[in-house]
């Protein structure tokens, strides 16, 4: 939606509030007056660059520019806050002036939809200028490079084919899996010789955990091609200690290399985002800054400083360089050089460009305000070990007390599921149930199979025998007995029919028992059973 039809479709009075705000010297009473007076400043590159930088407040300054690098071209009313929090603005105004202060300043256009809902629109030649605004002012704050890199990886389409390539080995062949779900190393080994991109099965690891339900066990590259896999439901780990293609393969290969990639892409920016919660910004500036030149990671580096912390034993350096930049090399957004004096480079490829700047493939937004509500999750590892995040714990203290077995606090907690711990849960009356409920739950539905398989082992060994409280009911006759145990009201008491004259009922149906055949004519009191006689009567 351009400007001019933003203008028409609002309010005079939204006119009004941006020509005071400027100071327009035009007629307040007048919308034809006042559109063409904010169209022809709105118009001029000079006056939006001037009206950008002549934002004081610098956390404001970076939601308006969130808001420009954002691809959506509408935003719902959540969309907006959560941007203006991420942007810092969450304690200083209230949401309401935070939001009409976007409206006021002319960047946001609120309209209302068929259905009466208010949707808010940034009009596309205002994105346009801007967006070229700020790539040129993101670019004088990295460093560009003089020349081309003597060497340069572009991977291209080589993770969409080698995903295809590893449905057909699986398909094809019989993959099998450990205990704990990871395919065995010599099925590893002749797989990953058949991709494009070599990569090397793990070696004894410490850690490695918080990207992805497969992480631990495989190389970053293929842990995400086998989570998209099994998440999308294409591969299946069954039972049995196989690793199978889905009928939802033959479906998924019959899209376009673009839809793929579009969803491989949002499947990854969803996953990493829990340790990168800016990953989307940080994409976006990534974008603008490397679109048409080779730029200095270092440089990089320091741009998305803001946006990226440490994540536990990742530096901030590390996430950026192996789980931003190298992962968009993998999806072929990406092309890392090396310069003559080893100096590492990057540079949007050609497909990324298109992908990221020209909004020429759909990728499906996922809900700010669903996002922004999630808490950081627990990592369940495939050793037993949950990492529990410091934060976490005091929200879960009592269920971890339970279920598990604390090993040790460092940076995370760590607790762990153990035979134990597991059978101690059911007895404070847990279930197999409520068991992988909570531990999906918490960590996002990325609970390896091995765990899930070992708890219902578990919970079946634990089910085998079973004690119960229960009362003896000794009729003298069977017409008394026959009558007792088809009343629907003791039905559900009755745990177990002895002989004909005998049966058992649960403590708590008592009462009602007695109740009954003082009704009968029958008054019955409960025998204690005497140490005396252990026989009992």
């Amino acid at each position: 939606m351009r400007l001019s039809e933003c203008l028409n479709s609002s309010s005079i009075d939204t006119l009004r509030i941006i020509a005071e705000c400027y100071r327009f010297d035009c007629s307040l009473s007048s919308k034809n007056a006042l559109m063409q007076e904010i169209l022809t400043h709105f118009n001029n590159r000079k006056f939006i660059e001037g009206a950008y930088l002549g934002l004081e407040e610098s956390a404001y300054k970076e939601a308006v520019s969130q808001l420009m690098l954002d691809r959506r071209e509408s935003f719902s009313r959540e969309d907006v806050l959560a941007m203006l929090r991420r942007a810092g603005l969450h304690d200083e105004l209230d949401e309401q002036e935070q939001i009409y202060r976007l409206l006021q300043n002319g960047w946001l256009y609120r309209l209302n939809t068929k259905g009466g809902r208010q949707i808010y629109y940034i009009p596309d030649d205002l994105r346009r200028t801007m967006r070229d605004h700020l790539a040129a002012s993101l670019k004088a704050r990295v460093r560009i490079s003089e020349c081309a890199p003597i060497v340069y990886r572009d991977e291209n389409m080589a993770l969409q084919r080698d995903l295809v390539l590893f449905l057909n080995f699986v398909g094809k062949q019989e993959v099998r899996i450990t205990k704990d779900g990871t395919i065995v190393k010599r099925a590893q080994q002749q797989l990953f010789a058949l991709f494009e991109i070599k990569e090397e099965p793990l070696g004894k690891v410490s850690w490695r955990f918080g990207y992805g339900r497969r992480f631990h066990d495989y190389p970053d590259r293929f842990a995400l091609l086998y989570d998209y896999g099994y998440t999308r439901g294409l591969i299946e780990e069954t039972a049995e200690g196989e690793l199978r293609v889905t009928s939802k393969a033959g479906e998924w290969q019959l899209q376009s290399e673009k839809e793929r990639a579009a969803d491989l892409f949002r499947f990854w920016r969803l996953l990493y985002r829990r340790p990168i919660p800016q990953l989307k910004v940080c994409i976006a500036t990534l974008a603008q800054a490397t679109k048409a030149d080779w730029v200095h990671v270092a440089s990089m580096n320091d741009l998305l400083s803001p946006y990226v912390g440490d994540y536990y034993y990742d530096k901030a350096e590390q996430v950026m360089e192996q789980r931003i930049y190298q992962m968009l090399v993998h999806q072929g957004l990406l092309a890392h050089g090396q310069l003559a004096d080893g100096t590492a480079v990057i540079k949007l490829t050609s497909f990324g460009r298109e992908f990221l700047l020209d909004e020429n493939v759909s990728i499906q937004e996922e809900p700010e305000d669903v996002l922004e509500a999630v808490t950081t999750p627990v990592i369940v590892q495939p050793n037993f070990d949950l990492l529990v995040p410091v934060e976490s714990f005091e929200r879960l203290a009592w269920e971890l007390e339970e279920l598990t077995d604390l090993i040790r606090v460092d940076t995370l907690r760590i607790h762990r599921l153990t035979k134990k711990s597991v059978l101690r849960a059911f007895e404070f009356g847990w279930t197999c149930e409520t068991v992988l409920d909570f531990l999906r739950e918490e960590s996002d539905g990325l609970v390896p199979g091995n765990i899930e398989r070992m708890v219902e082992q578990w919970a079946a060994e634990f089910g085998r025998v079973k004690l119960y409280r229960a009362v003896l009911v000794e009729c003298g006759e069977e017409s008394i007995a026959r009558d007792l145990r088809t009343m629907p009201e003791l039905k559900r008491h009755i745990r177990l029919e002895l002989t004909s004259t005998h049966f058992l009922i649960g403590e708590s149906g008592v009462p009602l028992v007695q109740a009954e055949l003082t009704k009968l004519g029958y008054p019955s009191d409960l025998i204690e059973e005497s140490s005396d006689n252990p026989d009992g009567p």
